[in-house]
């Protein structure tokens, strides 16, 4: 009598344990592209395209660059305030650790579309692909805002 109730004890544990388990169950194995939005700006500007990327792989992974055909150029850019001026500059990688988060925000890290095409008019969407330093790529697709990011 007691081995019966012992197994249905430990199986009861057992499922418990998997169901506990599910609840705390680890983020996506892959890399999400969240938020992402471009700025729409008048003919000729170069325009901001901001989100955030969460890297949910086993693996560090380095951000090497971006496309999209609603951009002539797409560029990894940093913006920067060093003793209360401003500067922008071209990034060449940027490291993503493993199970890392990275927000590409106004007065950071930012894409810069460099001859932004009619694609890049305020409510429409364009396509992004980010590409990794390993030849992984991923896509989002970025909405378009107003210049006061809206």
């Amino acid at each position: 009598m007691f081995s019966h109730l012992t197994r249905i004890t430990g199986t009861a544990l057992a499922l418990l344990g998997v169901l506990i388990g599910g609840a705390n169950a680890a983020p996506s194995s892959k890399v999400e592209v969240t938020d992402g939005w471009i700025r729409s700006m008048p003919e000729g500007i170069p325009a901001g395209g901001y989100f955030t990327l969460h890297n949910g792989t086993s693996q560090n992974l380095t951000l090497k660059g971006a496309r999209s055909s609603a951009c002539g150029m797409l560029m990894l850019h940093k913006s920067e305030e060093m003793s209360g001026m401003a500067s922008m500059s071209d990034v060449a990688l940027i490291d993503i650790p493993s199970g890392a988060t990275v927000k590409f925000a106004p007065g950071g890290y930012h894409l810069m579309c460099m001859d932004p095409t009619s694609a890049v008019k305020t409510g429409n969407k364009i396509s992004v692909s980010l590409e990794f330093a390993d030849g992984s790529k991923t896509s989002a697709e970025f909405v378009v805002r107003a210049p006061n990011g809206h």
